[in-house]
C-alpha cells in the first residue's frame, strides 16, 4: 500500500490532493511574500522550544571561538524560531519562562565577593605594607584605609589597586576622587573684584629657570643635630619643652622691612608661602595668600591663624580627613592639623643636642626674640637665612630680585658646616591600628612610599623649603601616637634622612615649573595698581583665583582675634 492512499484528503471530484507539495501550487493557496524557513529531516514535529539555545546565545564569543563545533545546524526549527518571532508585547505579556538552571559564575561575581570580604592579594591587614617602590611617577602606593591605593605591590583580584579592606570597587570601573564640597579658606565678599582665574592644567605648563640664591644675611642660632635618632630601632618619647614659636608674616618681619627700605629687592616672601605657591598643582585643601603691593614693591603675606599656620595630614589620600560636627573627634581634619603642627614644633626641639657649649650663633641675633623681656619664653632654636633670587628673564636685563626668609633647624659640624631641615610625619591610626612602632625597622621603604603618596603636597613643600634654604639634608621623623585614641602623647619611632635635590626627583618636583608659577603671578601683580589682593585656591575645583580686595578687608578679623 502506498502513502498516497493513506493520506488522501477528501476533495471535490474534480481535484484530488495528496500529502506533500504538488508539482504545481495553485494560486489560491499560494503563500505570497512569506519567507521560507528551511528545515532539516532530523527536526521533530511539535518541538516548541530549545532550552539549550538560549544559554548558547548568551555566549556568542564562545560560539565564534576557534575550534568550536556548533552541534546545531544553520537551518531548522532552532534557527527559524527567532526569525519568525512576533513583536506583539500584548500577546507575550502572559507568557513566562521558568528556568531552574543555576546562573554560571562570572569573573566579575567572584571579584565582588572577594572584595566584600576584604581579600586583596599581597595585603594582610588594614595597615599592611609590602616593600617596593611607587607605582608610577612621583606617587607611590599607600597604606590601606582612607588611602587611594593599597600598599606597594598590593593588588585586588581585578588587577587594580586595592583601596581598603572593605572595598567594593567594581571591576573595570575608573577610579575617581570622591566629590566633596569644601568651604573656602576665606569668604569672598561682595566688593571683591575677580582679576584672573587659572586652572591647574594651565599652571602645569609653566616653566622658568632661576639660578641658586645668594645670602643677604643670617639671623638666630642653631645646635648640632642629634645623631642618636638615626640609629636603627631607636625609639624615644616625644619630649615637650617650653619654647616660644615665631611665625611672623612677611610684611611684619623687621629684617624684610629694612631690606625693602634699602631697595634690596622688589618682591618679598617667606619659604612657607613660596613653597605653597610652587606646589599649587599638588594641593587639595583650600588656601589663600594675601598680596600687598605698595610703591612698586610686592609682599606675599599670610593671614594669622590661616591655613599656612598649620600642617595638613593625608591631604592627597583618596578620601582625605574631613571636619564633622563632632568636635570631640580627634581624627577630624582640623584636630589632625593641630596635632601635626604641635608634633613638628616639638620634634624640632627633640632633634638637636642643646647645650651652651655647642651653640652656633649666626651673623645677627634672633630677629623676633627680645632677650630683655624677662617673662618671655626662650625661642625654639632656629636659624633664619634671608636669600635673594633673580627673576629676570635674561642675565643682561635689570634684575628683578626676590628675597625669601628661609629657616634651618640644625647643623652638622664638619669641615664645612651643613645645615639641616627637620620635619615630622605622624601616624594617627584612622582604622584604630598603629603599625609604625612594630614595622618601621623592617618595612621602612614601604612606609616611606605610602607617606609619599598620602602626603605628596606636604612633602613637596618641605623639600622646596629645604632647597630654598640651601640645606644639605632633610631629616624626616616618623612619630606615632602611644594609643590611637590619645592625640597628646607620642613616640618617635625612627628618622629617615634625604638629600633635598634627590628627594625632589623621587617626588617628581619640577623646580622650573614652580618658578614658572611664581614668575607668572609676579607678572600679573606687577601690571596692576598698588593695593591689596587675595590669591586663593578654589575649594572645590583645581584652579586658583586672584581678587582685588579693599585695603581693610581683613582688619575686622584681626581686631576680633585681639
Amino acid at each position: 500500500m502506498s502513502f498516497d492512499h493513506i493520506f488522501t484528503v477528501p476533495a471535490p471530484a474534480s481535484e484530488t490532493y495528496t500529502w506533500g507539495p504538488p508539482a504545481e501550487i495553485p494560486t489560491a493557496i499560494r503563500f505570497n511574500d512569506v519567507p521560507y524557513a528551511p528545515y532539516s529531516k532530523s527536526d521533530k514535529l511539535g518541538k516548541l522550544s530549545d532550552w539549550a539555545e538560549s544559554a548558547k546565545d548568551s555566549k556568542d564569543n564562545k560560539r565564534n571561538a576557534r575550534g568550536h563545533k556548533d552541534p546545531y545546524h544553520a537551518y531548522g526549527a532552532s534557527a527559524a524560531a527567532s526569525f519568525f518571532n512576533t513583536e506583539d508585547a500584548a500577546d507575550n505579556s502572559s507568557f513566562s519562562i521558568v528556568d531552574s538552571s543555576k546562573t554560571p559564575k562570572t569573573r566579575q561575581t567572584a571579584i565582588l565577593k572577594a572584595n566584600s570580604k576584604g581579600g586583596s592579594r599581597g595585603s594582610s591587614g588594614p595597615n599592611s605594607s609590602s616593600a617596593g617602590g611607587s607605582s608610577g611617577g612621583a606617587s607611590a602606593s599607600r597604606s590601606n584605609g582612607p588611602g587611594r591605593n593599597g600598599p606597594a605591590g598590593s593588588r585586588n583580584l581585578a588587577g587594580g589597586p586595592a583601596s581598603g579592606p572593605n572595598s567594593r570597587r567594581r571591576y573595570g570601573w575608573k577610579e575617581e576622587r570622591p566629590q566633596r564640597n569644601r568651604d573656602a579658606s576665606v569668604k569672598v565678599a561682595e566688593g571683591w573684584e575677580l582679576i584672573q582665574s587659572n586652572g591647574f592644567n594651565e599652571l602645569q605648563k609653566l616653566s622658568f629657570d632661576v639660578k641658586s640664591g645668594t645670602d643677604v644675611g643670617s639671623y638666630g642660632y642653631v645646635y648640632p643635630y642629634n645623631r642618636a635618632l638615626d640609629k636603627p630601632n631607636h625609639q624615644q618619647k616625644l619630649k615637650l619643652p617650653d619654647r616660644a614659636i615665631f611665625n611672623t608674616t612677611t610684611s611684619y618681619d623687621p629684617v624684610i622691612q629694612k631690606l625693602a627700605a634699602a631697595n634690596t629687592a622688589t618682591i618679598f616672601a617667606t619659604d612657607s608661602i613660596l613653597s605653597l605657591l610652587m606646589c599649587t598643582t599638588k594641593s587639595v585643601y583650600p588656601w589663600d595668600v594675601i598680596i600687598n603691593k605698595a610703591d612698586g614693591k610686592i609682599f606675599f603675606d599670610k593671614r594669622d591663624d590661616g591655613p599656612l599656620d598649620y600642617v595638613t595630614v593625608d591631604e592627597n589620600t583618596y578620601e582625605p580627613p574631613s571636619d564633622t560636627s563632632d568636635k570631640s573627634n580627634i581624627n577630624s581634619a582640623t584636630n589632625l592639623a593641630n596635632e601635626a603642627t604641635y608634633i613638628n614644633q616639638n620634634f624640632a626641639a627633640n632633634a638637636i643636642v642643646e647645650s651652651s657649649a655647642q651653640k652656633i650663633s649666626l651673623e645677627h641675633p634672633h630677629p623676633f626674640f627680645n632677650p630683655d623681656d624677662a617673662e618671655a619664653l626662650p625661642p625654639l632654636p632656629s636659624g633664619y637665612r634671608y636669600r635673594k633670587f633673580n627673576l629676570a628673564e635674561n642675565p643682561e636685563d635689570e634684575p628683578i630680585n626676590l628675597v625669601v626668609r628661609t629657616e634651618v633647624d640644625a647643623l652638622v659640624p664638619g669641615k664645612t658646616d651643613q645645615y639641616v631641615t627637620v620635619k615630622a610625619l605622624n601616624e594617627y591610626g584612622p582604622n584604630g591600628i598603629l603599625s609604625w612602632k612594630n614595622k618601621f625597622s623592617n618595612q621602612r621603604g614601604s612606609i616611606v612610599a605610602a607617606e609619599m603618596k598620602k602626603n605628596l603636597n606636604k612633602l613637596s613643600r618641605w623639600t622646596i623649603e629645604a632647597i630654598l634654604a640651601g640645606s644639605s639634608s632633610m631629616k624626616i621623623g616618623f612619630v606615632s601616637r602611644n594609643s590611637p585614641k590619645d592625640n597628646a602623647h607620642h613616640i618617635i619611632v625612627g628618622v629617615v634622612g634625604q638629600v633635598p635635590e634627590q628627594f625632589a626627583n623621587q617626588l617628581n618636583i619640577k623646580l622650573s615649573n614652580g618658578w614658572g608659577i611664581i614668575k607668572s603671578i609676579v607678572n600679573i601683580i606687577a601690571a596692576l595698581d598698588d593695593g591689596k589682593y587675595v590669591l586663593m585656591k578654589d575649594p572645590n575645583a583645581s584652579a586658583i583665583k586672584i581678587y582685588r580686595v579693599p585695603a581693610n578687608a581683613f582688619d575686622e578679623d584681626e581686631e576680633e582675634e585681639e
